[in-house]
């Protein structure tokens, strides 16, 4: 069992979007192992991350809120002795990014906090260098949207774009929010937002 290893990884920012993400069967349907930051799943973490690099061809994809913290999941995967530090395993971030909230011009449940603004201004200067300069003053302003904002249906489109590569996750736009749900698919929410 542990000589096997996935070609792809999910990262996630929460255990609730772990949670959602595994409840729904993404890791069968599109042959990835799913983990969060924080180490969930706790049973499987350790052994998980040791097939994970013996792989040299495994790509990383991060999926986070559009917060100081999930902005910067890409570093804190490359930086820290638990992932992938050393490494030169691909990193790409799928989002949740300021770009692909300023650049959408529909309504969208965006929060505010001091504490949002505080820690904006306490990112590393690697994360802070990858914004322009209209990202870091939203995020300095204290603004953050939730995953849990989206639907599971739309999280879950936007993930499968981003590792199938027909989302395009340099641009600025906002493919996040607009991809459109069909109604014809169930997905379990359980304890999700």
């Amino acid at each position: 069992m542990t000589a096997y290893s996935f070609d792809r990884l999910v990262v996630c920012d929460s255990a609730a979007i772990a949670q959602l993400l595994i409840a729904n069967n993404f890791h069968f349907e599109n042959n990835c192992a799913i983990l969060s930051i924080t180490g969930y799943p706790q049973s499987i973490f350790d052994i998980t991350m040791q097939m994970l690099r013996r792989n040299p061809d495994l790509k990383v994809y991060a999926v986070h809120e559009c917060n100081p913290r999930g902005i910067g999941l890409v570093h804190n995967l490359r930086t820290n002795a638990n992932w992938f530090l050393n490494s030169e395993i691909v990193i790409i971030d799928i989002g949740l990014m300021p770009r692909q909230i300023i650049a959408t011009k529909r309504g969208m449940f965006i929060q505010s906090s001091p504490e949002s603004a505080q820690a904006a201004k306490q990112l590393p200067e690697e994360v802070r260098q990858s914004l322009s300069a209209e990202e870091l003053t939203w995020l300095e302003s204290g603004n953050f949207v939730e995953l849990e904002s989206f639907t599971p249906q739309r999280i879950i489109k936007v993930l499968q774009k981003g590792i199938t590569g027909s989302l395009n996750l340099e641009s600025d736009d906002s493919s996040l929010l607009l991809v459109g749900d069909t109604g014809n698919d169930m997905y379990i929410v359980q304890s999700f937002g």
